[in-house]
């Protein structure tokens, strides 16, 4: 039992590679150092968003200490490992008796050089033959080597859009069972229900709407797999809002400022807007049934996508139509297309 190992690296991003190493590390360490080195310059993701997932992946792990230090250097073979060393020394600040690292390095003897007074210990990579480079290049292919709280980073959004009874829910449901992941149903809908329907909905009904389903979301994609679907968002609620309060005295123009705020958090991988070219059903949430009505809405509903210059693909046709398209469209989502 060593008494302070240290065990450094990017991690960009995390991968099962390095959890295995680090659990390993513990184990035969008083005290186990994980050092996050970042540079400003070449590292892809945000050194705080891979500090989090060490913190994250270490939380019951009383021995492991996550630290960090910045380096200026572009690329491993420009890196100056000496400052490295010394930096890294510094934000530890005890004698290093063992320095963990991967198989790949045990030629270069790097390591023995660096710390003298340290034994190296070396993982074999070929365990688990991931990198994160790989990752970086496909993450898809190579998901089962990506830890779960790291997964929420490369997940895909695709959210589904239209006027009221186009075949949104339905939809996302399939989806859902398709491609063996989890959806975000209208929050709207559940609430409305609660106020007793669409005519008794009010300013602060659409407020709630706007910040529970915002909530929501964040959670949901965190138990997503590879993909969330989504039933609308703040703009579909900024809709249902100006085409019911828009020209009555009652009209407020804050929930219209919190709906346009929550709208520039949006960051979704595919938007998908639905024609309403389906039939019509009839629910305490709907009023809206006319054909000349719904093509109103729908062209309003278009006119506020361009006005925040939202791009979005359209889908028409049967509910089998529907199906087979936006498939081939998460697909693409999928793929990197």
């Amino acid at each position: 039992m060593y008494k302070v190992g240290m065990y450094g690296g990017t991690f960009d991003p995390l991968h099962l590679g390095h959890v295995n190493s680090i659990v390993e590390a513990s184990t035969i360490c008083e005290k186990l150092y994980v050092v996050l080195c970042y540079s400003s310059k070449s590292d892809k993701i945000d050194h705080k968003v891979r500090f989090k997932w060490l913190i994250e992946t270490t939380k019951d792990m009383p021995s492991v200490i996550v630290k960090e230090v910045v380096s200026n250097n572009n690329n491993k073979d420009e890196y100056d490992w000496e400052k490295g060393r010394d930096d890294i020394q510094k934000v530890v600040g005890e004698h290093i008796d063992v320095v963990f690292a991967g198989s790949d390095y045990i030629n270069r003897r790097l390591f023995e050089r660096l710390y003298p007074k340290a034994k190296v210990h070396y993982f074999d990579r070929n365990i688990l033959p991931i990198s994160s480079t790989k990752i970086k290049k496909n993450p898809f292919k190579y998901y089962e080597y990506i830890p779960n709280n790291v997964r929420t980073y490369y997940n895909k959004k695709v959210i589904i859009v239209g006027t009221e009874s186009c075949g949104k829910s339905t939809l996302i449901s399939n989806l859902a069972k398709i491609y063996n992941t989890n959806f975000l149903e209208e929050v709207g809908r559940d609430i409305c229900m609660d106020y007793g329907g669409i005519d008794n909905m009010y300013n602060e009904t659409y407020m709630k709407i706007l910040l529970a389903h915002k909530v929501k979301e964040f959670e949901a994609i965190q138990h997503s797999n590879k993909v969330l679907f989504i039933d609308t968002d703040a703009i579909i609620t900024l809709y249902y809002y100006l085409l019911a309060f828009e020209k009555k005295k009652d009209y407020d123009p804050n929930i219209v400022t919190l709906a346009e705020s929550l709208m520039s958090f949006n960051r979704y991988d595919k938007w998908i807007f639905l024609e309403p070219d389906v039939k019509w059903v009839k629910d305490p949430s709907r009023k809206y049934g006319d054909d000349t009505v719904r093509q109103k809405n729908n062209a309003m509903l278009k006119n506020i996508f361009k006005k925040h210059k939202i791009k979005y693909e359209v889908v028409s046709g049967s509910y089998y139509e529907r199906l087979i398209k936006v498939k081939t469209i998460v697909d693409n989502v999928l793929e990197g297309e």
